[in-house]
């Protein structure tokens, strides 16, 4: 019995791999700040308040459109050009409306749980400890109690993955 409990676990863990494997980097693809090619920074705007506990995480009422920034600054220690970002989001509960910013082009990605939100691209060249123009994803909340996270993964120039994220939650408490 045990065997075959521990031959349906390692199944499990394969097929949740399988799963998240399209969508997000593997972890070990993912560096921390201190040995990365940019800093990531996710900025909450119109439509999101910071909740302090727990944890600092964003909130917005149910039914509510709001935008928040990606800040993407290089720490390569040289040049880079091209930069590629996954806004990892579930879209049944926090529909992206939108995106601006100087030269992104992104596309809607809804490949199941953990693979849904918005891929974009930037051409631009930026030198050491300058800014990529900034990505500002516009969204609008279901009027549907949820917690969850947004996540976001930049890659460039064949270095490993940069991550940053916050838990977020809507509330739709009167």
């Amino acid at each position: 019995m045990k065997y075959v409990l521990r031959v349906a676990a390692a199944l499990a863990l394969c097929a949740m791999s399988a799963t998240t494997a399209a969508s997000a980097p593997a972890e070990h693809d993912v560096l921390d700040a201190e040995h990365a090619f940019a800093t990531v920074d996710l900025v909450a705007g119109k439509g999101w308040m910071t909740v302090p506990d727990p944890g600092n995480r964003w909130g917005t009422r149910g039914g509510i459109s709001g935008q928040f920034h990606v800040d993407i600054t290089n720490s390569a220690g040289h040049d880079e050009r091209g930069l590629s970002v996954f806004v990892s989001l579930p879209t049944y509960y926090l529909d992206v409306t939108g995106y601006e910013g100087e030269d992104w082009n992104c596309q809607d990605v809804n490949d199941g749980a953990g693979a849904e939100g918005l891929r974009c691209t930037q051409n631009h060249l930026i030198v050491h400890e300058e800014a990529w123009p900034r990505l500002t994803v516009f969204t609008r909340a279901r009027s549907e109690y949820y917690k969850d996270t947004i996540d976001v993964y930049a890659d460039a120039g064949g270095h490993r993955t940069v991550h940053a994220g916050t838990a977020f939650l809507i509330d739709t408490s009167t």
